[in-house]
């Protein structure tokens, strides 16, 4: 797929020439620097001005983070949307700006040392072909914690209780009349919202697209909750594959020795009726190999309110029968598990988790997804957007980079020495558009033959 045509669905958005042509010139300049820098990208000062005005909504046909997720998502529904069977991975990303000060509604987020810094939410989702080979980014909504319209669960319980309204302390009971607007308005954010909305909407899609599809919702530890297993099974009637906290209790009690009170039995401890062994003969975690490891998977049902799910554990263990993990990893689902095949493939559906953080680390990595250089919340929004509508293309192209003679050259010009792959394609093409770059200075300045020589003299 060419370049030019993965664009042409976020393009047909604007009617405006020069539009266009900013759009597709700011573009090709991200991928041309590996940077969603604005200001290291731009020309001189009047192209940063000229593209910042395309992102900060100054103009009437503003490039905003709407019109790209909804670009990304009909692209995703060209790629996946003939499937049977679809996963959606989704997952929060943080987008760190450990030393930034002065951005507008800077949020808090975690460091990957576990430290709270400075920086922005998103959420993103990755739909994958049940057999792991076709994977496209599809949708993405970033908000932030330190906007005042983002509300808490624990505010919006608190609010819904009139705690805040009634509250003695001033600064509380504003807050509540804030949050009552906000609520009145439907303009505030949080997790919740955003991971509602956005399954909601890429759900309507596909079914749109393909009535008979059958979607499947992975998520982590975060999504571990009564009211996003509800929302799936019930109001979208999709299923789901949620990993679950090691602390959640299970339906069983026992008789504490120490207090002689009833009791849960944690879902990590309980005996389930159903088990089966798998021998692996060579497992590699992190880079350290373990040989003759025995993975255990256990099963059984789980109540929850009214409805019942199925939860599976796994567990780990050398050859000498130690814990590779300290505890097993314990998966919710509303996939009826019957079989010891069905537990497995549950778990094989979760393990498909990790190509979404593959996917955040080419952005940042290739694209520089946490480097932008604007300060004002709009063009934050709509720049890391945009980043990640053009990692999109990368794995648009990736099925075809294998077959396609121009893209084999393409990434044999990147260095992939026989190699054709996402990154070496990816670098020819760089290469590719500083050279187009560089002869359309050359044109523009009439630069002649000669004193090209020359110039390529100083660094001979």
């Amino acid at each position: 797929m060419e370049l030019s045509i993965y664009l042409s669905g976020l393009l047909k958005e604007f009617n405006d020439r020069r539009t266009i042509r900013n759009i597709n010139d700011m573009v090709r300049k991200i991928i041309e620097n590996k940077s969603i820098r604005l200001w290291t990208n731009a020309q001189d000062k009047a192209c940063f001005e000229r593209e910042k005005r395309l992102i900060d909504g100054s103009l009437k046909s503003v490039l905003d983070n709407e019109k790209i997720s909804n670009a990304l998502r009909n692209n995703s529904l060209g790629s996946l949307g003939d499937q049977e069977r679809l996963l959606l991975l989704h997952d929060p990303c943080d987008i760190r700006k450990q030393y930034s000060r002065e951005l507008e509604n800077l949020g808090k987020v975690r460091s990957l040392d576990n430290e709270i810094i400075n920086g922005y939410r998103t959420f993103n989702t990755v739909g994958i072909d049940i057999k792991g080979k076709k994977i496209r980014p599809v949708d993405i909504s970033i908000y932030s914690n330190g906007d005042e319209h983002h509300i808490t669960q624990e505010e919006l319980k608190q609010h819904q209780k009139g705690i805040l309204q009634t509250s003695g302390d001033e600064k509380r009971c504003l807050r509540g009349q804030q949050i009552q607007r906000f609520v009145d308005e439907g303009s505030y954010v949080n997790l919740l919202k955003v991971t509602r909305i956005q399954l909601e909407r890429i759900g309507k899609g596909f079914k749109q697209e393909n009535p008979r599809i059958i979607l499947v919702h992975v998520l982590d530890r975060e999504f571990d909750g009564n009211g996003y297993f509800e929302f799936i099974d019930k109001e979208l009637g999709d299923e789901f594959v949620i990993r679950l906290k090691t602390s959640r209790n299970s339906n069983e009690s026992a008789i504490s020795k120490e207090t002689q009170q009833e009791q849960a039995i944690k879902l990590k401890d309980v005996v389930f009726e159903n088990q089966e062994l798998f021998s692996i003969g060579k497992l590699i975690i992190k880079n350290k190999v373990y040989q003759n490891v025995t993975r255990t998977i256990e099963w059984g049902k789980y109540s929850i309110r009214e409805n019942q799910y199925s939860v599976v554990r796994i567990t780990l263990t050398d050859r000498k029968g130690k814990k590779i993990f300290k505890a097993p990893m314990l998966l919710i689902t509303n996939i009826p598990v019957k079989k010891a095949e069905s537990a497995l493939s549950v778990y094989r559906i979760y393990l498909m988790r990790s190509k979404i953080e593959g996917t955040f680390k080419f952005l940042k990595n290739a694209l520089g997804w946490e480097e932008f250089q604007v300060r004002d919340y709009e063009s934050i929004k709509n720049i890391i957007a945009l980043c990640y509508f053009i990692g999109g293309y990368f794995y648009e192209i990736e099925s075809e980079l294998t077959k396609n003679h121009t893209m084999q050259t393409i990434a044999k010009l990147g260095g992939g020495k026989g190699k054709v792959t996402r990154h070496y394609f990816f670098e020819g093409l760089k290469k590719i558009l500083i050279h187009q770059r560089v002869e359309h200075f050359i044109n523009i300045n009439r630069i002649s033959s000669e004193e090209l020589t020359k110039m390529l003299a100083l660094v001979a």
